[in-house]
């Protein structure tokens, strides 16, 4: 019997074998469709987290920029006015999707625009008085509780749907002086912040508000909700929108296969179709790696940094471009604790601005050095708390950026406009200095001309011109320091120029200090005024003069470098190339780091009353600076100190300046001409006018422009000489003289000024002589207008 059945096992086996290929395809089919569900659900909530990190951290780094714009040290509304457009200019590039970044004052009125032209509806609106309830409350909730508050979705000011974000703004002084005002039109910042593609053309989606949607991508084929759908609340500054993801139908329907229909014809085919069933198990699985690979670029290949860290500060994940910025591989960061990676410095600030992350609204941002492959580096960080159900911190993810350049260039432009601002003290100084300086000197020139004045006073007057003298050497550095002394730039080789240096310097420096120079071997042309340039080299080997203890050495070296783009981060002003060095070094006992970043202010000095006036290293960073250049120092305790000017290379060799002005040129005499005299200052008129009356003029005189025009066009066929003051009240002596041109074109007119404002330089049509000037000084000018 048994052999019986085992000879007709042609029968019972292909019956057996059908059977179980029937069973296994149809348990296969089952599971397959099974699996499908499983892998589309799986895929859209991947899809849906990663949209939500994505656009979280999109709009916390925004919301970052509002909080960074607040958070500039503002002294007054009037100063805040003034520079927001230069804050604003510099944050907003960082980010798109932003449709304006506004300062409203404290009574709710949109003062200042960024940028304007797209936002000109907006300005001078009173918010106090916006027709929708949110805007008002947004604001008044910033103004009580100091945190950022944000508006529903309304419509913009500049049109369209939007929201606004609010931060209050506190002035140095603790005072609150207005609002940032960071405006998102919906499109644009959906635009910058979803991905496009794949997300837009496989999925459904929508944004909702208090229930109310406000942008969204609708499946049209869709005749029921999916059953797939993903719903995630997206914090925005403490406030959640409801994002909703789901396939599309017909995304679902290119993934429905027919192998199950194939499977079921072909199904006595055990080994055909287990085949099939490994091939299409592999291929499904291959696409689902593909999928989460997709997905997980959208963090790893972005050139932000990614970390997630726990409460520790250990590293749970990190992006690839974390691991290219430092030059390490994420298997020697796995676990390990980020604070040993940041500058001392900046650990308590990083500190507490993590501890921030535990009270609403859970996000914070903090910007910090950190040693990275190319050095310490500035990084911007937007943080995020995450929490689990009992309300307890578990992990922290933060998004960060390399600001070094936007570091270095606001340091650049706050040097600037400081020495701008001493500049402009410095003028004003200088012209009313100068003035009294005019008086003094004119007056005693006039008592020294006296022929019946005896030794003694005579030796007081000179006496007295002496010190004056040296006050009109403080006048010139200040005036240096204000930019207002005119420079005569001339090309010469920096090396002829050095050895000239060394000669006078061989006989200054004391015998206790040995000099030495090292020239480059080839021309190096400059471009420079040459005087300004001995002042800035003297200063400097002054300086490492009084540096040295007893014996030391002082050096001087020429050189030539290329400096790139990276050699001048944080100078817009400067354009790479070539360009001459010239280094003085000394072997003292170098700077302290706490004094170095001061070196170059105005007025500092380590030397004391006596002999520092702080105004040398000042001098010298507006002379190289003037002329296109920047100094570099290197220093450090016990190893000397070593200044560095660059100045760049010129194009043409140095030539010799022909001129004329030693031609002899012939007196005119002056006996019965008429002089008109124009100054604010009353004891200048008095001077000016003996001096001329001296030489034989008949002097008219006016107090200001106003006067001097009027007594011009009075006498206008008697005058022959013209004296104006530059600066004047009501009206300025450049101003005057046009309009006597106007009238005349012989008469012989000569400005005065103890202040040459930087910007008027070169629009000057007149000679110019500058106070305080000799009497023989001004009979000279006014000799070589005839």
């Amino acid at each position: 019997m048994a052999a019986l059945v085992w000879k007709q096992r042609y029968n019972w086996l292909p019956v057996i074998f059908l059977v179980s290929s029937l069973a296994l395809m149809a348990w296969l089919i089952l599971a397959s469709r099974a699996s499908d569900a499983e892998r589309i659900a799986l895929e859209t909530r991947i899809t849906a987290e990663q949209l939500k990190i994505r656009l979280e951290s999109c709009f916390d780094a925004r919301a970052g920029l509002v909080r960074t714009l607040a958070s500039y040290p503002w002294k007054s509304p009037a100063t805040l006015e003034e520079n927001w457009e230069t804050r604003a200019s510099s944050l907003m590039p960082l980010y798109s999707g932003i449709q304006a970044l506004n300062y409203v004052d404290s009574a709710g009125v949109i003062r200042v625009i960024y940028p304007v032209e797209s936002n000109r509806p907006a300005l001078n609106a009173d918010l106090s008085q916006n027709a929708n309830r949110s805007v008002v409350q947004a604001i008044n909730d910033a103004a009580i509780s100091g945190e950022m508050t944000r508006t529903d979705m309304i419509e913009l000011l500049q049109s369209g749907l939007g929201f606004v974000l609010y931060q209050q703004i506190l002035s140095v002084d603790g005072q609150a002086v207005g609002f940032v005002d960071g405006v998102f039109r919906v499109e644009s910042l959906m635009s910058s912040c979803l991905p496009e593609g794949r997300l837009r053309e496989n999925f459904q989606f929508s944004f909702s508000d208090a229930g109310v949607v406000f942008y969204e991508q609708r499946d049209e084929n869709a005749v029921s909700p999916s059953p797939f759908t993903q719903s995630l609340e997206i914090e925005v500054v403490g406030r959640p929108w409801l994002f909703q993801l789901a396939p599309l139908q017909a995304y679902l329907d290119a993934r429905h296969s027919v192998l199950d229909e194939i499977w079921a014809m072909i199904g006595i085919v055990f080994s055909v179709m287990l085949a099939l069933a490994m091939r299409s198990a592999l291929l499904k699985q291959s696409k689902i790696e593909e999928n989460e690979d997709k997905y997980r670029l959208l963090v790893e290949n972005q050139i932000d940094m990614v970390v997630k860290v726990n409460p520790q500060g250990e590293f749970q994940y990190i992006s690839p471009s974390y691991c290219e910025v430092f030059g390490k591989s994420e298997e020697e960061l796995m676990g390990s604790n980020f604070m040993p990676l940041v500058h001392k410095e900046d650990r308590e600030l990083t500190q507490r601005s993590l501890e921030s992350l535990l009270e609403p609204p859970h996000t914070s941002y903090h910007e910090q050095r950190a040693m990275t492959k190319d050095g310490w580096r500035w990084l911007a960080w937007s943080n995020r708390g995450i929490f689990d159900e009992s309300g307890n911190l578990t992990a922290i993810t933060a998004v960060g950026r390399d600001v070094t350049e936007v570091k270095q260039l606001e340091q650049s432009i706050s040097h600037s406009q400081k020495m701008r601002a001493m500049g402009e003290l410095a003028g004003g100084i200088t012209h009313d200095f100068n003035n009294l300086l005019q008086v003094i000197l004119g007056n005693i020139d006039f008592a020294l001309m006296d022929e019946d004045s005896d030794a003694r006073h005579r030796e007081l007057l000179e006496q007295i011109r002496n010190v004056a003298e040296r006050a009109v050497g403080l006048t010139d550095k200040l005036a240096t320091l204000s930019r207002q002394d005119a420079s005569r730039p001339e090309v010469f080789d920096i090396n002829e120029y050095v050895v000239e240096l060394h000669d006078l310097l061989i006989r200054t420096l004391p015998a206790s200090v040995e000099l030495t120079i090292e020239l480059m071997n080839e021309q190096l042309p400059v471009r420079i005024d040459k005087s300004q340039l001995e002042q800035a080299l003297l200063n400097l080997c002054f300086n490492a003069r009084d540096a040295i203890e007893g014996t030391g050495r002082v050096s001087i070296t020429t050189g030539r470098k290329h400096l790139d783009s990276r050699a001048l981060e944080g100078r817009p002003n400067l354009l790479p190339g070539e360009y001459v060095s010239v280094s003085v070094r000394d072997n003292g006992p170098g700077i302290e780091p706490d004094i170095l970043p001061r070196i170059f202010d105005p007025f500092f000095t380590t030397k004391g009353n006596e002999t520092g006036s702080g105004l040398g290293l000042s001098n010298c960073y507006s002379i190289v600076e003037q002329h296109k250049g920047l100094i570099n120092v290197e220093a450090a305790p016990g190893t000397g100190a070593c200044f560095t000017v660059f100045l760049p290379l010129a194009e043409t060799t140095p030539m010799e300046a022909k001129t004329n002005d030693n031609l002899p040129r012939e007196k005119m005499p002056n006996s019965g001409k008429v002089a008109l005299i124009a100054d604010d200052n009353a004891e200048i008129v008095n001077l000016t006018r003996m001096v001329l009356e001296k030489a034989g003029y008949r002097a008219l005189t006016a107090a200001n422009g106003v006067e001097a025009l009027e007594q011009y066009k009075s006498h206008q066929d008697e005058i022959q000489l013209v004296v104006l003051d530059l600066v004047m009240p009501e009206l300025g002596g450049q101003e005057v003289a046009l309009a006597i041109r106007e009238l005349s074109q012989d008469v012989a007119i000569l400005l005065v000024s103890g202040f040459i404002p930087e910007d008027v330089q070169d629009s000057l049509r007149e000679p110019i002589i500058k106070k305080p000037y000799t009497i023989t000084a001004l009979m000279e000018a006014v000799n070589k207008l005839f």
